[in-house]
């Protein structure tokens, strides 16, 4: 097998090499261990399979101009972060080498391997975070090229309590932060009134949007201002300077786990300088000075969609 030059040295054992057009290696499978030295410690790929859920060879990711990007590692490595040391069988890299994501486990869920065997693994992972002490079982986290970190996603059993804008709030699903370390998104774990600029409205998404704590529905600008947000229990009614009303509501949908079942799809409400925008539609958006608002009670007791597919 031909030798590869790579930075961090020649490779001998390896399998399903890619390349960039400028010949540079874009990916490919470690059959044998080699040490790769990063900023943040000695990482050694993955070379074989386990019995612990990684069943399957996994490919490192290489930038085109040599440096890693993208390591599934073959035991869990301390990785040097402005938090400490953390644990993580996953790291990601920005192209100049500079930390970007590491998750903690990298299991491989299949038939074999579920979620709950994952979980069952997870370690509670402490981190001091100006949004308070964090502690809990964390999929993935986040950084910044300074190093703080950029979001937190959360296993989906997991809830914390954390500081946010508004206060202290339980959260699940995950936090996202500025760099300057405030917070700017949250996923509340339960109904939470939050005021806003058409008033006080229950802030809650009964059906996030993916399992990445990125962006969540509840979200802040620099000033700490809420800037958007889901909910299920409220109702808007919008009056226009020329008398016309209009009114906004939580939606439903048949469930896609039974026909019988019907479930609540969240008013989804954003604020955007002097206007109010609903459902994510630049043709429902409306001058804040030329509307009035009329929060009212939805009436309807929200379905949960995961627990409807859940059900036994």
């Amino acid at each position: 097998m031909k030798l590869i030059e790579t930075k961090y040295g020649e490779i001998s054992g390896y399998q399903n090499l890619e390349k960039y057009a400028s010949g540079n290696p874009a990916s490919l499978i470690f059959t044998e261990p080699i040490k790769i030295e990063t900023p943040v410690g000695v990482i050694v790929p993955q070379y074989s399979v386990d019995d612990h859920g990684r069943r399957v060879l996994k490919p490192v990711f290489f930038h085109d101009n040599g440096n890693i990007k993208k390591a599934p590692l073959q035991e869990a490595a301390d990785i040097e972060t402005k938090y400490g040391k953390i644990s993580a069988e996953l790291v990601m890299f920005y192209d100049d080498e500079v930390l970007k994501k590491l998750f903690p486990l990298n299991g491989k869920l299949s038939g074999y391997w579920g979620e709950k065997d994952e979980y069952a693994l997870a370690e509670d992972l402490e981190l001091q975070l100006p949004c308070g002490t964090i502690k809990a079982k964390i999929i993935n986290i986040v950084f910044y090229k300074t190093g703080n970190i950029k979001s937190i996603t959360l296993w989906p059993q997991e809830t914390v309590e954390a500081q946010t804008p508004l206060g202290t709030m339980r959260i699940h699903v995950g936090i996202s932060f500025y760099e300057d370390g405030s917070v700017k998104s949250v996923e509340p774990a339960e109904p939470y009134t939050v005021e806003t600029k058409i008033g006080p409205i229950s802030a809650y998404d009964n059906d996030p949007e993916g399992i990445m704590g990125d962006i969540n529905s509840l979200q802040f600008n620099n000033q700490g201002e809420v800037t958007a947000l889901s909910t299920t229990k409220n109702a808007i009614i919008l009056r226009n300077e020329a008398g016309g009303e209009i009114r906004y509501t939580p939606s439903i949908k048949e469930s896609l786990c039974s026909e019988n079942v019907t479930v609540t799809i969240p008013l989804q409400i954003e604020f955007t300088g002097e206007t109010v925008r609903f459902n994510h539609k630049v043709s429902e958006e409306y001058n804040l000075s030329e509307c009035s608002f009329e929060i009212i009670e939805y009436g309807k007791k929200p379905a949960n969609p995961f627990f409807i597919c859940n059900c036994n």
